[in-house]
């Protein structure tokens, strides 16, 4: 069996980037580079991470305001 290539790094900072990470698999996919299926289960991963930077944004949030009131 081949060795497997190294893997493209891709940064996840924000819900920007992982935005931008499901435009391109959505185009390679649109492309034939990558099969549909295959491009689904990356963007819905791709989804939960968003939303858990959704997430942890609005607790900081929150604890910020509180923080506030005492």
């Amino acid at each position: 069996m081949p060795p497997t290539p190294p893997q493209k790094r891709i940064t996840l900072k924000s819900v920007v980037s992982c935005r931008n990470e499901q435009i391109k698999l959505y185009r390679e996919a649109r492309n034939g580079k990558l099969k549909i299926e295959d491009a689904s289960r990356l963007v819905h991963i791709l989804m939960l991470v968003a939303k858990s930077f959704e997430a942890t944004d609005l607790q900081e949030r929150i604890e910020a305001l509180e923080s506030m009131t005492q």
